[in-house]
């Protein structure tokens, strides 16, 4: 994702004024708060009526020997450990090509942040943890460093764990399955799952309900959420899910069978120049981090990525399309996207190189991405519907990738009996009409949920602070109840069960100005003919 460009716009849009009010000085607490957790006695400290706990080891290091393994146990350390820092983000390269990551980075990651109300309660809090996105490749727990407001105000514990990204965390070879007892391709979902399991045995520690977990997670993490339905190993570790511009249906970031990873990753290892199979792991374990970041994240294609996860039979049992109707627990699930997702990823591959699309570039775009199907998609988003063709390109990318496979799920959650609310946030935190990420681009719905997204405060005023406020309360409440509506919210209508022929449900439009229920989504993203063009 192109999220140090929305870093440097968001804090020019806060020093230069847009819906924006000055950052207020913190209130910081004389005495930090500490707690006992698996490996020892941390320090964390408290801030604006919430305490923080910071870059916490829940798993062992896993450079070395332990590159691509699962995650041990962590140590114990001795005394007490201060948790008043993020620690760093795991192995990667920047959000653009040739640009470092920001900030520290370290094959040793594996952290935990914990986000608790600083007040006392008379009974256990829900849980919300929280899987960041970046297509598996890019992300870290530091930069969604201030739910402050959806904690405070909503009552509730957030929880954002690392989890290795790329080839350390999605390596799939038949070597590793020899090591792990036939699991490979897995790491990263069994680091998110070890960080559940963290968070199950240490939440009455910070007054949490280990019972009451909801899961929430934003693209590549909204795909993760779906997959810990693929995984028998994740069934006891949460109640409830939010899925948010991923999905469990036509996902781009899905997992794929166990054979189709063993061969993404050995032509990886060839190129890093590790093609023996016989030593093949030992070389890939010997190559420095910078080596193995070097080489490219999609197949030789340029499209289709390598890091995704395996369905390898062990941590992943069954395909996405298939996870959410084998989850017999029936557990409620908030599905949705934003309006402009695919603005987002033009800036990404347009402007961020110097380019504005043109008619050329769209035609381009499409028959690269939809090969034999592309007249009929040129033909179907004409660029004569649109005010320029980067606005066409966004159209297509929202309704393929994002909107269509979010209603898809949709059905197949009501069909297998969850209790189901849908959204679309259609709120530009920049506005309709800016040049470079227009609309409600993908991603953007997080500058409402966090207080500060990539170290950038977002203090909103007048009607984005009330909506931001809004979808706090809309989600805070899910967590402690199993449903986004409460007294004072506006009414958000759950799918109706299946009668077995039934049509879609509604879904909440969400905007500042008034957010609107809608039945005709699948019409406004062209829903049809996507589910014919992927028969």
């Amino acid at each position: 994702m192109i999220r140090s460009i929305v870093r440097t716009v968001l804090a020019l849009t806060v020093t230069l004024g847009s819906g924006f009010a000055g950052v207020p000085a913190p209130v910081v607490a004389s005495v930090p708060l500490n707690v006992f957790v698996t490996g020892g006695e941390i320090s964390g400290r408290a801030a604006d009526g919430v305490a923080e706990y910071l870059g916490i080891p829940f798993a062992a290091p896993t450079s070395g020997e332990a590159r691509f393994g699962p995650p041990r146990p962590v140590p114990p350390w001795p005394g007490v450990r201060p948790a008043r820092d993020h620690g760093p983000q795991c192995a990667q390269n920047g959000y653009l090509p040739g640009l470092p990551a920001i900030g520290q980075t370290s094959e040793d990651c594996l952290t935990i942040d914990v986000y608790a109300p600083d007040r006392a309660r008379d009974r256990p809090l829900p849980i919300m943890v929280f899987f960041y996105g970046g297509g598996y490749i890019n992300g870290s727990n530091s930069e969604y460093d201030g739910p402050i407001r959806m904690v405070a105000d909503g009552d509730v514990i957030v929880v954002i764990p690392n989890y290795r990204l790329g080839p350390f965390g999605f390596m799939s070879l038949p070597e590793l399955t020899a090591e792990s007892g036939g699991a490979t391709g897995t790491v990263g979902i069994q680091d998110q799952q070890a960080a559940l399991r963290w968070v199950r045995d240490n939440a009455r520690g910070f007054g949490g309900d280990p019972g009451n977990v909801t899961i929430f997670g934003e693209s590549a993490g909204g795909v993760s959420v779906c997959t810990h339905f693929a995984s028998p190993g994740s069934e006891a570790l949460f109640a409830k899910a939010i899925i948010q511009s991923g999905a469990c249906a036509q996902a781009p970031l899905a997992p794929v069978e166990r054979g189709e990873a063993f061969a993404r990753s050995q032509r990886y290892a060839e190129r890093v120049g590790c093609g023996d199979a016989a030593t093949r792991l030992a070389c890939l374990r010997a190559l420095p981090v910078a080596r193995l970041l070097d080489a490219p994240n999609v197949e030789p294609d340029g499209q289709t990525p390598i890091w995704v996860p395996s369905v390898d039979g062990v941590v992943i049992t069954r395909t996405l399309d298939a996870a959410l109707v084998g989850d017999t627990r029936k557990v409620p699930l908030i599905i949705g996207t934003t309006s402009a997702e695919g603005a987002l990823s033009v800036a990404e591959t347009d402007y961020a190189r110097g380019h504005a699309p043109d008619a050329a570039s769209y035609e381009r775009y499409v028959r690269r991405t939809f090969g034999v199907d592309a007249d009929r998609v040129l033909a179907r988003y004409p660029l004569d519907r649109y005010p320029s063709p980067a606005a066409a390109q966004v159209a297509v990318i929202t309704d393929s990738r994002f909107a269509c496979p979010a209603l898809f799920t949709s059905r197949t959650a009501r069909d297998a009996g969850h209790p189901l609310w849908q959204y679309e946030v259609d709120q530009a935190p920049l506005g309709d009409a800016d040049p470079v990420l227009p609309g409600a681009f993908h991603s953007s719905e997080l500058f409402y949920l966090f207080t500060r997204f990539m170290g950038v405060p977002i203090p909103w005023t007048g009607a984005s602070a009330a909506f931001a406020a809004q979808m706090q309360r809309w989600w805070t409440t899910f967590a402690h109840t199993g449903d986004p509506n409460a007294p004072g919210s506006p009414e958000w209508p759950a799918w109706p069960e299946s009668t077995g022929h039934s049509s879609d449900g509604p879904a909440l439009i969400m905007r500042a100005t008034g957010s609107v229920i809608t039945d005709d989504f699948a019409a406004r993203h062209d829903c049809a003919f996507w589910a014919e063009l992927d028969r």
